[in-house]
C-alpha cells in the first residue's frame, strides 16, 4: 500500500513537471535565447527549493544547503557562452 502511494505521488509530480515544462517551452519561444536561459535557471532553482522542502516534510535526509546563484550572474554567464559559441566555427574546432 505504501509503494502505491509513492508511485501515485511520483506520477502526479511527473505530470506537473511535464505541464510546467510545456509552459516554459511556449514562453521560451516568445523570448530570445538569453531570456530563456535566465528563466530556466530561475525555474531550476525554484524546483530545487521545492524538492528540498518536500524531502524535509517526508523526513528524508538532506545535503547541506548551497548558496543559490543569482539569475543575473547565471544570465551573464549564459550570454558570454553564447557570444563565444557564435565566434567559433560550427564544427567545434578551436
Amino acid at each position: 500500500m505504501g509503494r502505491l502511494v509513492w508511485v501515485a505521488i511520483g506520477a502526479a509530480g511527473g505530470v506537473l513537471a511535464y505541464r510546467r515544462g510545456q509552459r516554459l517551452v511556449e514562453q521560451a519561444r516568445d523570448r530570445g535565447v538569453v531570456g530563456s536561459v535566465q528563466a530556466a535557471t530561475g525555474s531550476a532553482a525554484g524546483l530545487a527549493v521545492q524538492a528540498r522542502s518536500l524531502m524535509q516534510a517526508a523526513g528524508g535526509t538532506q545535503r547541506p544547503a548551497v548558496a543559490p546563484l543569482s539569475a543575473a550572474a547565471t544570465g551573464a554567464a549564459a550570454a558570454r557562452v553564447l557570444a563565444q559559441a557564435r565566434t567559433r566555427p560550427a564544427d567545434g574546432a578551436a
